[in-house]
C-alpha cells in the first residue's frame, strides 16, 4: 500500500484569495490610459514655454505643467465671465492640493500670475466672451485633477480639446459661431418680445427682422475685426431703431397714431416699439454682468465688481442711444 494522498486545500486557498477591488481596477486603468497621452509643451506661447522650462529644470516636469494648467484655468474661466471669487476658489484649491508657490491678481481685463515668490511673472489681457459651457468644462477638469482622477497631462489635453470644441456637440458648434449663429438672433428677439415684453405676434415678426439685421451687423464687424468691433453696440442700436421705426411709420395703425396721438385704438394696434427694441437688444444686454458685478461688490471684490457694473451700464446706455437715434 502506498502513502495516502493528501487532499489539496482548495477551500483554504479560495478563502485566502480576495477579489480585486474596484479601486484596484480604477488605478490600473488610470496608470495605463493616462500615461500614454502627454501634453506637448511646444504648443504653448513663447513666454509660458520659457517659464515652464525654468520651473521644469528646478522642480520637475509636473510642477511646471501644474503652473501652466493653473494659469490656463484662470484665463478661460475669467474669459467666460466667471465670478472672480469662484475663480479664486478654484485656483486656491489647485495651489493647496499640489503645494504650488504661486500667487495671482485677477483684474477686470488684466490677469497677473506670479510663481516662486515673484521670480517669474506673466500678464494676460482677457476680453469677455460669455460661455457657460466653458465655465462648466474647465471647472470639471480642475476638480478631476484635484481629486486625482486624471493627471496633469490629461488635464491640459482636455483643456486644449475643449477649446477646439472636441467635447461639444456638432449642433452646439454650429450655433456657437457664425454663420450658423445667425439663426439664433431672430428666434431670440421674437420670443423675448412676446414673452418678456408683452408684444403681439406682429411685434414678434418685426423683432425677428431686427434680430436678423443685428446678427448680420455683428457678423460683418467680426469679419472686419480689429477696432471695428468697438462700434458693435452703437451700430446694432441704430439698425434696430431704423428698422423698427420704419415698420411703425409705414403701418396703417402707426401712421394714424402719429397723426392723432390721442387715437387710443390706432396706437394700440400699431407695432409696440418698446417690445421690439427690448426683444432685439436683449441679446446684447449684459444682464449676467450686472448680477456678477453686484455679487462681487457684496463679496468684497470691489475693483472688479464696480468696474464691471459701470462698464455694462455704459454699454447698455450706448445700445439705448443707438436705438433712440
Amino acid at each position: 500500500m502506498g502513502e495516502p494522498v493528501t487532499p489539496l486545500k482548495v477551500e483554504d486557498d479560495a478563502a485566502e484569495r480576495q477579489p480585486l477591488s474596484i479601486e484596484y481596477f480604477k488605478k490600473v486603468r488610470h496608470d495605463v490610459t493616462f500615461s500614454e497621452r502627454r501634453f506637448d509643451v511646444n504648443t504653448l506661447p513663447d513666454d509660458m514655454r520659457r517659464v515652464y522650462g525654468h520651473l521644469e529644470e528646478k522642480f520637475g516636469e509636473e510642477y511646471g505643467l501644474l503652473f501652466i494648467f493653473t494659469m490656463r484655468t484662470a484665463v478661460e474661466l475669467h474669459r467666460a465671465w466667471n465670478m472672480t471669487l469662484l475663480t479664486n476658489t478654484v485656483l486656491q484649491q489647485i495651489k493647496d492640493r499640489f503645494n504650488m508657490r504661486m500667487t495671482w491678481n485677477l483684474g477686470v481685463l488684466r490677469l497677473v500670475f506670479r510663481v516662486e515668490d515673484g521670480g517669474y511673472e506673466l500678464h494676460r489681457k482677457v476680453p469677455y466672451d460669455y460661455d457657460s459651457e466653458f465655465q462648466d468644462i474647465y471647472h470639471r477638469i480642475a476638480m478631476a485633477l484635484i481629486d486625482g482622477q486624471i493627471n496633469v497631462h490629461e488635464a491640459l489635453i482636455y483643456q486644449r480639446e475643449a477649446k477646439q470644441g472636441m467635447h461639444t456637440a456638432k449642433s452646439g458648434l454650429f450655433i456657437r459661431n457664425f454663420p450658423g449663429r445667425l439663426i439664433l438672433y431672430p428666434g431670440q428677439a421674437a420670443t423675448c418680445a412676446v414673452i418678456f415684453f408683452n408684444g403681439e405676434w406682429i411685434d414678434a415678426g418685426i423683432a425677428a427682422v431686427c434680430g436678423l439685421a443685428a446678427g448680420l451687423v455683428e457678423f460683418a464687424l467680426s469679419r472686419v475685426g480689429g477696432q471695428a468691433t468697438v462700434l458693435l453696440d452703437i451700430f446694432v442700436g441704430i439698425v434696430t431703431g431704423i428698422i423698427g421705426g420704419l415698420f411703425f411709420r409705414w403701418s396703417p395703425a402707426g401712421e394714424d397714431c402719429m397723426l392723432d396721438p390721442e387715437n387710443v385704438a390706432a396706437c394700440k394696434a400699431a407695432p409696440c416699439l418698446s417690445s421690439i427694441y427690448l426683444g432685439t437688444l436683449y441679446w446684447f444686454f449684459y444682464g449676467t454682468a450686472f448680477v456678477i458685478g453686484i455679487l462681487e461688490i457684496i463679496s468684497g471684490e470691489l475693483a472688479t465688481g464696480v468696474t464691471r457694473f459701470v462698464g455694462v451700464t455704459v454699454k447698455t446706455f450706448v445700445l439705448s442711444l443707438g436705438a433712440g437715434l
